[in-house]
């Protein structure tokens, strides 16, 4: 078990920021099959500060999502702290700041996994953000480091803690890496033998012998699955050994509803198409769907893919 603040994650089982994937209606299927804790995904602090229409988007919630993360990213603690107090940010309990995006458009503003070359700025960002949060638990999303071989990860959840974060999740991969090869799962023990607040491990967990190994080769006090549950929110129940039913038809079905509730059918149609991708991977007659939900115009065209589909 987890334990952040006032709140506990009885499995330490995390649906963590993905930019693009972890919407409003991804989450509610993460939690539906046994996910603690989702976070929205990455939302900028300049954006929020500057009023960015596009976030507001971002930062709806649904009804199950009885424990509200947000995840934000930047490099000023200024700004950090102002987006932490700002009205929209009122409702969310837990604060995950972002040091481990390696897109470069981020990575070039000095932001994301850029600043696990900085411990000291790390340090000033937690910092702000703790004051800020006002007792809600502040986490940080981390990679292995920034360069490969050089494994930063020990020294920024250092620095993490001993300015007041609650929790570090890390994912066992460099920047330079990208999503290639495969995690270390060493670093992750090394963060977890430097720091005392929990440790969640991030990298190549898709089902129950990963989740397991992970454990056992990390100490982690818990996993995020990120890529692994896009189109597969079922993984968690699976990684637990619990039993659940799984249909595409009506996880897409709700997945979609949920998006219809708060943007338009056109973007909520575009979002679902990517998602879709992930979904019916693998599936008899996944790719005729897959075809067709990339024409679709309305809701009812992505409901119709699936006459394609088996189950």
């Amino acid at each position: 078990m987890i334990v952040l603040g006032k709140h506990r994650l009885p499995n330490g089982l995390i649906f963590p920021a993905v930019a693009g994937y972890s919407d409003a209606g991804a989450r509610r299927l993460a939690l539906r099959y046994g996910a603690d804790l989702c976070f929205t995904e990455m939302v900028s602090a300049k954006g929020l500060v500057y009023g960015n229409e596009n976030t507001a988007s971002l930062l709806y919630t649904d009804a199950s999502e009885t424990i509200k993360g947000v995840q934000l990213f930047g490099r000023d603690p200024d700004f950090i702290a102002r987006a932490i107090a700002h009205p929209a940010l009122k409702k969310f309990d837990v604060i995950d700041l972002n040091f481990g995006c390696p897109v470069p458009k981020i990575v070039k503003n000095g932001e994301g996994s850029a600043l696990m070359l900085e411990p000291e700025t790390v340090f000033r960002i937690v910092s702000a953000a703790v004051a800020a949060a006002e007792g809600r638990p502040v986490t940080a999303k981390l990679r292995a480091g920034f360069y490969v071989g050089e494994h930063t990860a020990p020294d920024v959840a250092e620095a993490v803690e001993k300015a007041g974060g609650a929790m570090v999740t890390v994912h066992g991969r460099t920047r330079e890496e990208f999503y290639h090869g495969k995690a270390d799962r060493g670093v992750i023990a090394a963060v977890k033998r430097r720091v005392s607040i929990p440790v969640v491990a991030n990298g190549d967990v898709v089902d129950r012998e990963s989740y397991r190994a992970m454990l056992a080769e990390t100490g982690a006090d818990g996993v995020a699955i990120a890529r692994g549950a896009l189109g597969r929110p079922y993984v968690f129940a699976a990684v637990r050994g619990a039993d659940y039913d799984f249909s595409v038809k009506d996880a897409v079905a709700e997945h979609l509803a949920v998006l219809m509730r708060y943007l338009p059918e056109r973007v909520a149609v575009n979002n679902m198409k990517k998602q879709i991708a992930f979904y019916v991977k693998g599936q008899k007659g996944g790719k005729l769907c897959r075809e067709n939900a990339f024409r679709a115009t309305t809701a009812q065209d992505i409901l119709d893919c699936f006459s394609a589909i088996s189950s």
